[in-house]
């Protein structure tokens, strides 16, 4: 980035100073601040048959080294739309984002920035060499090609190979053949999703923009995951759930269920809590807490109904 060299509030010649901790550009005359701010990137690990995209750069810095795709962002687009853009610039191909992997800083000095990494799995396109690569190809994550381009990218794959081998492949009981679907949420399902949850809150209120945010980043995190039932194409139900990870294993809790009024004791909210415990045995978890209001007597009948135990924390052992 240069250097401004006049203020671009009223003109006047820039001059570096001390200030606020550290030297920056001063204007003299009105006392403008510039301020030098990390810039964003982001970068996908792009799961393919089993391996990782990689691509081999074109431009320095480590040109003709081996990355993940990986770019800047643009200022009209999400962290998770400028990734998929940037994978099929550099590779061809079409990812859906699955989750947060990591953050990374990366430079030093004046030349500093924020690297924002997915997990994303491939679901169209072409492997091709473009833009900012030379090559493209895919590498067994124990196998990869050297040399690596940089140690973010390298730490990034390891932790997506470290959660593959502790979570493997996993899904929801099988819905298909029957009057209700039970599957992950997406962005469009928000509104439903928060006004089960939520009932009517006007959603220019701080409850429900701080809810519609928490949403937005469990979309995107596979350690909490937000399921949505469907019944007839509408969103009937919706249940919120995290994995925890501790010494002696994982185990899973219900942070939160709800059902449409309409739709009641008419078990799909026994249907939700099924895809539930499947989701958490899939992920090896031994045990399922929940986390709903206990205290109310219909919630708690609910609850034992479903197989939890009548005690302090509600807690469903799965069979192993």
């Amino acid at each position: 980035m240069s250097q401004p060299v006049y203020c671009p509030r009223c003109g006047a010649l820039m001059e570096r100073r001390f200030a606020e901790g550290r030297e920056r550009e001063v204007c003299p005359a009105c006392g403008f601040i510039f301020y030098r701010n990390p810039v964003p990137a982001v970068g996908v690990v792009v799961a393919l048959d089993g391996a990782v995209v990689l691509v081999r750069r074109k431009y320095e810095p480590r040109a003709g080294c081996w990355a993940l795709p990986a770019g800047f962002m643009e200022l009209d687009e999400s962290a998770e739309e400028a990734a998929i853009r940037e994978c099929h610039e550099e590779t061809g191909l079409l990812v859906r984002i699955d989750h947060l992997l990591g953050v990374y800083s990366f430079g030093t000095g004046q030349h500093t920035g924020l690297l924002i990494i997915y997990a994303a799995t491939a679901t169209g396109g072409t492997l091709t060499a473009a833009d900012d690569a030379t090559e493209a190809g895919t590498f067994p994550p124990d196998t990869l090609p050297a040399p690596m381009a940089f140690r973010s990218h390298t730490q990034a794959i390891d932790r997506w190979r470290r959660e593959r081998r502790a979570a493997p492949t996993y899904g929801l009981p099988d819905m298909e053949s029957r009057p209700v679907q039970v599957r992950p949420a997406t962005q469009a399902d928000a509104p439903a999703a928060l006004g089960l949850l939520l009932g009517a809150e006007p959603a220019d209120n701080d409850r429900y923009i701080t809810a519609e945010a928490l949403f937005h980043d469990r979309l995107h995190d596979m350690d909490r995951p937000i399921l949505v039932l469907e019944q007839g194409g509408v969103v009937a139900g919706v249940a919120l759930l995290a994995f925890h990870q501790t010494l002696r294993g994982w185990h899973a809790t219900l942070d939160d269920l709800a059902i449409a009024a309409s739709q009641r004791r008419r078990g799909l909210g026994r249907a939700l809590v099924a895809a539930v415990e499947e989701l958490a045995r899939g992920r090896g978890c031994r045990m399922l807490q929940c986390a709903l209001p206990a205290e109310d007597a219909g919630v708690r009948a609910f609850l034992e109904a479903c197989g939890f135990g009548a005690n302090m924390s509600l807690a469903l052992r799965l069979a192993r």
